[in-house]
């Protein structure tokens, strides 16, 4: 498979486990393992909630609309629609949105829960 069209009717958000605060972050997990052997890739919503994390792989993320926050160390970066980050793996982060906002974030590698946990 060269190619794969994800349409965004067939994307499914579960709900994320560990956020804090009033709100919900949803996840879709488009390109998993099954699809990609060393990339990893999908659509987060934060909806008026943090989520605390230590990344296991190396994270690209693209603002897509509103605002989002990222801490970490005692610093703080804040995204808004068109922005980007890069996360190095081992980081401890807290993602955060006090509104509601998406981004598109792209993983390597895509297997990390079976190589690192």
């Amino acid at each position: 498979m060269a190619v794969k069209l994800i349409r965004s009717e067939n994307y499914e958000f579960e709900k994320m486990d560990g956020t804090i605060g009033p709100g919900e972050g949803l996840i879709s997990r488009s390109v998993t393992d099954e699809v990609s052997e060393t990339l990893g890739a999908g659509i987060v919503i934060l909806k008026q909630c943090k989520f605390p994390w230590t990344l296991l792989y190396d994270e690209t993320i693209y603002v897509i609309d509103g605002e989002v926050k990222i801490e970490t160390d005692g610093n703080r970066f804040i995204g808004h629609q068109g922005d980007s980050f890069f996360i190095e793996k081992g980081t401890s982060i807290i993602y955060e949105s006090t509104t509601q906002a998406s981004f598109y974030y792209a993983l390597y590698p895509a297997n990390w829960k079976h190589k690192y946990r």
